[in-house]
């Protein structure tokens, strides 16, 4: 014989989830601070903000539709600071997230004497590979990498114009 229990009560989902060997948090009537030790850390730096790790303050759940469309594009990491001297440049970058390979598409670029090209590192800071942009498709094939977080930076005119960060599932 088979017994069912239900209770009416509804379980919540974390957004971002750690297991951690020791962490705490203070709060105060300014604020609060919460750390954790034993977790990989994550530096964003954005618009007038820098957050680290994954405890970030404003997360809320989206729609499927909301995630896939935003899952799709590439986060732009940084903007090189010279981009008054490279008019009219687009870089996009896809398919994000990916599983063999990553597009470079790029318009109003001039390609000549290899001034654009490309730098791939894994998540710790290792270059993986680098090479020269000659049009305005590249592909790079990323069968032999893991799943994994990887940032992908983007020269034009020898000068770094934007990072990216690439999802490989």
């Amino acid at each position: 014989m088979l017994f069912f229990s239900f209770e009416g009560m509804a379980q919540t989902t974390p957004l971002m989830e750690s297991f951690n060997s020791s962490g705490s948090i203070a709060k105060g009537s300014s604020g609060s601070v919460s750390y954790s030790i034993g977790q990989v850390i994550y530096t964003y730096i954005g618009d007038n903000t820098i957050e680290q790790g994954i405890q970030h303050g404003d997360l809320s759940q989206k729609t499927s539709e909301e995630t896939e469309e935003e899952n799709n594009k590439p986060e732009d990491i940084d903007s090189g600071e010279d981009l008054e001297t490279t008019p009219a440049v687009n870089v996009l970058i896809y398919p994000n997230p990916t599983t063999d390979f990553i597009n470079i598409s790029t318009e109003g670029l001039v390609f000549e004497n290899e001034n654009n090209s490309y730098q791939l590192f894994n998540y710790q800071g290792k270059l993986l590979m680098q090479n020269s942009m000659s049009q305005d498709n590249t592909q790079i094939n990323l069968d032999n990498l893991s799943s994994s977080m990887y940032i992908l930076r983007v020269f034009v005119n020898n000068s770094l114009y934007r990072t990216f960060k690439i999802l490989k599932k």
